[in-house]
């Protein structure tokens, strides 16, 4: 991916907190907790992590469906954070979204003519016959046929659906879509053709994608970048091959380590964390992963770290594992086993 493309969608410092408590016992729950990110034209970057992380926080934040508590984000350099609500139409046209589920996300009163025809009302003003003509475009863009055109979405099958959700994203032709584990409720043949579907989209139209997911193995298929978090924080960023080969961070580490590879005879030596995510209220200004680290020292109490280089285009958030990532091992590095005879 090419340092020169343009950046289509950053945020800086995000933030959302949440009151929780009743009585005058007030607390805080931090769900996003000063996020930075940006993607650029034609880029895939992958924001991962266990459920309860953050992620679909930090994008439901960078579309406004909720509002966040701090931070700047700027849409194809523009910025939104000041502005309000009403006068956003223009800017948010360049960024759309998928959901995960797509029967929560279509109106099942409407067709899929329909559906596709109403954004180029709403956001462009398109007339009546070029609306067809782009109708009938976006269908043939996702592979779908003339016939799915009169059909409700009760009447479609779950990858059909997912390809509406995301031709209707298509439609105004934004410069990033927000893809919020777009595959996770379909079966593995029907997740294949979807990830094939924005890949050969984002070929062809240069667009952006922020791919909010679990499944590591869709990670290492899409994503030129990856970003892990964890209790509302960035942990590790860089190149998904870095990120993949050498994780820094223990719970890097941690989440790479339970997960199948791919290659034969290719193995990683589990690294385990202990007890379960603590609760996202009132969380002390120190290492979020603390008490679970079996690396962990007392300078991890001390304060929150920051994100450390450790590579080209790669940090890491760990006081402890920073120091060691240049080892020629590195820590969390892939070991080859010789394939059975």
């Amino acid at each position: 991916m090419s340092g020169e493309a343009a950046i289509v969608l950053s945020a800086t410092g995000l933030r959302k907190h949440y009151r929780v408590g009743a009585f005058g016992d007030h607390r805080t729950l931090v769900a996003v907790d000063g996020v930075d990110l940006e993607v650029r034209a034609g880029e895939t970057v992958a924001l991962v992590g266990e459920s309860g992380s953050g992620k679909s926080t930090v994008a439901r934040c960078l579309v406004r469906l909720v509002e966040p508590t701090a931070g700047e984000v700027h849409v194809a350099g523009q910025p939104v954070r000041a502005r309000p609500v009403s006068a956003l139409t223009r800017v948010y046209r360049d960024v759309q979204m998928v959901f995960q589920d797509p029967n929560s996300s279509l109106d099942p009163r409407m067709t899929v003519r329909a559906l596709l025809a109403e954004p180029l009302r709403l956001h462009l003003g398109t007339a009546r016959r070029e609306r067809q003509a782009r109708v009938r475009e976006l269908v043939e863009m996702v592979g779908l046929r003339a016939e799915h055109l009169d059909r409700y979405p009760h009447q479609l099958s779950g990858g059909q659906r997912q390809r509406v959700g995301i031709a209707r994203a298509l439609a105004v032709r934004p410069r990033v879509v927000i893809l919020d584990e777009p595959t996770s409720s379909l079966d593995v043949s029907v997740r294949g053709q979807i990830l094939d579907l924005l890949a050969q989209v984002q070929q062809q139209l240069r667009i952006g994608y922020l791919f909010i997911t679990h499944d590591l193995a869709v990670v290492r298929r899409v994503a030129h970048r990856v970003l892990v978090m964890y209790l509302g924080g960035i942990v590790e960023q860089g190149p998904t091959g870095a990120v993949f080969a050498r994780p820094v961070h223990p719970y890097t580490r941690a989440l790479l380590s339970a997960a199948p590879v791919p290659e034969w005879g290719v193995r990683r030596d589990r690294f385990h964390l202990t007890g379960e995510i603590p609760s996202p209220v009132d969380l002390p200004d120190q290492c979020r992963l603390v008490g679970r680290c079996p690396l962990a020292v007392p300078a991890c109490s001390h304060a929150r770290p920051p994100l450390v280089p450790v590579g080209p285009g790669h940090a890491a958030a760990c006081p402890v594992e920073t120091n060691h990532a240049t080892s020629p091992a590195g820590p969390g590095a892939a070991v080859t086993a010789p394939a059975p005879e």
